[in-house]
């Protein structure tokens, strides 16, 4: 009897000796002593008191949302429903923690037992793991004083059975999102870390060991951002890789645990920043669709932490136009509580940055701007690899918006089900394919899947014009000697002249540009437009004849591109051939 009592204090002692035994609850984030300065910033900053009637407005309408279920629609992922408790369960305590409404606290009691309650998290695709872990550590962590004993060990027993052990055998096998890969790395590394530290003390064990494995990770995935900020995977996975990575960096201090503060994530902050065009559209390269953007947590907690004057007023002015445009509404993101603990105080708030910036490393950018307003011309022009994660054939891409609207478009992602779409498939699909990229096509063949990195081997971001040089041979072994893309942009006016210089092509060199509205050509020029405004291109080289065509994929299954066009310029095949095409914002008066 006593023999076996002794074996339960020293298994009791092991189970809470963890590294945040001692923490007290609220341990992730905002400690119960940040409740208050919350409260005084929402007092203090106008901005911050209208993102926070958004989100409390976000909670009353999950008061009446259903709870999360185990639903696999396309047989493969839970995702969708990991984040909808995510959303549900950190809107709903966020709100219960700076109102004290009971109502919010019940809701997101719900929201656990629901997830609590599944067979399993689906660790066949880690993400709905990592996300769903999320979520309950989160409501656990900041509800934990008015849990119930059994809803606490409710939360501990599905943390540990269907997170924490499922994710230490993926680090004891070494399996691929264990070591620095994509944005899988990030979320589930972070993920996982934030479940161990919110049970640590009833984790059987398991929650040193792997946050110190999620936090080595997560810090070594900080080489996503060199050498100078532009992450590969695009805008849209810059914002979820992110926003997980400095969840993990921004739990941190709460916990007590000290990172590795990496200066690369700050030009992090830079490159998503340039980024996003005066239109608040982003440039969707690689597997992302344009979207009206919105800062993330990730975007105000690198201002904040860094000091950053020009990030913190991007960040700031790019709330104001999305409360303003959006009526005072739009739909929060299911981290959306963190964007307001951790938005950047007026104060903080500087002059705007350059207008032009250049990125280098494996999907190397530039981007420029006559200035930083809403109807500014803003121009964005890629080299990079189709090789990289999420990549597309999109080397000498670019998108261009003037007039407060967006003209050139990439028109981004196709459906994640589509047969074999991230492997033997994949450059079978239109959206995929150089031919349906602002870029060329020379002798009908697609761009080499292989390519290395096509970088700069040229800019000048400072005079009257901004310019920018990419080496796109790679891209085209097979299809030419040598080819250079170079672009041009009037600082003052945004009027581009995008120049290509292919040596010993194949076959003939088609270049593209896509629009979504209808074209109209006029000799050696091609006009773009709406009531009173546009753009119109020009083939300042006369080398080639311009044609409308059709977006239409090859296969009913692929995105169809409807309202979309592509404005082309057929060149014959020569020994050398240059081209040159102006872009030319104009408006008339009203």
């Amino acid at each position: 009897m006593w023999r076996i009592f002794g074996v339960w204090l020293l298994t009791l002692a092991g189970t809470l000796a963890g590294p945040f035994a001692g923490k007290e609850h609220p341990r992730l984030w905002l400690p119960e002593s940040g409740e208050a300065r919350v409260r005084e910033t929402l007092d203090s900053d106008p901005l911050a008191a209208g993102l926070q009637a958004l989100a409390i407005g976000e909670a009353e309408r999950i008061l009446k949302e259903r709870t999360c279920r185990f639903e696999i629609p396309d047989g493969l992922r839970l995702l969708a429903e990991s984040r909808r408790a995510l959303h549900n369960v950190m809107h709903s305590a966020w709100a219960w923690r700076i109102t004290g409404e009971d109502r919010f606290r019940r809701r997101a009691v719900d929201e656990l037992e629901a997830a609590c309650a599944m067979e399993n998290w689906n660790p066949r695709h880690f993400l709905d793991v990592a996300e769903m872990a999320t979520a309950v550590a989160t409501g656990y962590d900041w509800l934990y004083d008015t849990l119930t004993p059994g809803q606490r060990e409710m939360c501990e027993k599905a943390l540990v059975e269907k997170a924490l052990k499922p994710a230490k055998e993926v680090y004891d096998k070494g399996n691929w999102w264990s070591k620095p890969g994509n944005n899988w790395s990030q979320v589930c590394g972070s993920g996982i870390a934030l479940a161990a530290a919110a049970i640590d003390g009833r984790d059987e064990g398991l929650a040193g060991n792997l946050f110190q494995r999620g936090l080595d990770l997560v810090g070594n995935c900080s080489r996503f951002y060199e050498p100078d900020g532009m992450y590969p995977e695009g805008p849209a996975y810059w914002h979820y890789g992110s926003d997980y990575h400095v969840m993990l960096l921004g739990a941190c201090g709460p916990l007590g645990q000290k990172y590795h503060d990496d200066p690369i994530l700050r030009k992090a902050g830079d490159s998503i920043m340039h980024l996003t065009s005066n239109t608040r559209l982003n440039y969707n390269f690689a597997d992302g669709n344009a979207s009206r953007e919105v800062p993330s947590p990730a975007q105000c907690w690198l201002a904040s932490r860094y000091g950053d004057g020009a990030q913190a007023a991007h960040v700031r002015r790019l709330f104001a136009r999305a409360l303003e445009e959006g009526g005072g509404k739009f739909r929060p993101d299911r981290c959306f509580p963190l964007s307001i603990l951790w938005l950047p105080p007026a104060s903080l708030a500087s002059a705007d940055p350059a207008g032009a910036a250049v990125f280098h490393g494996e999907q190397s950018m530039a981007l420029f701007r006559t200035g930083w307003n809403g109807k500014d011309p803003w121009f964005a022009i890629k080299g990079g690899t189709p090789a990289a994660s999420h990549g597309h054939m999109d080397a000498g891409s670019f998108c261009y918006d003037a007039h407060g609207e967006r003209w050139i478009h990439d028109l981004g992602s196709d459906n994640y089900n589509l047969p074999s779409y991230f492997s033997g498939k994949r450059w079978t699909y239109y959206r995929l394919q150089n031919r349906s990229h602002n870029t060329l096509e020379i002798g009908g063949k697609l761009q080499n899947a292989k390519a290395k990195p096509c970088p700069v081997i040229g800019s000048s971001l400072e005079g009257d014009s901004f310019m920018v040089s990419f080496d796109l041979s790679d891209a085209y072994a097979g299809s030419a000697d040598k080819v250079v893309r170079s672009a041009t942009f009037d600082r003052k006016t945004g009027v581009v002249r995008i120049e290509d210089r292919i040596e010993s092509p194949v076959g003939e060199v088609v270049w593209r540009a896509f629009a979504d509205v209808p074209p109209v050509m006029d000799g050696d020029s091609v006009t773009i437009s709406r009531p009173g405004r546009g753009i119109t291109l020009r083939d300042l080289s006369g080398a080639g004849v311009w044609s409308v065509a059709e977006a239409t994929p090859p296969t009913a299954g692929e995105n169809q591109n409807k309202n979309y066009r592509a404005v082309v310029l057929t060149v014959p095949k020569a020994d050398r051939v240059n081209i040159a095409v102006e872009i030319r914002p104009w408006s008339k008066p009203r």
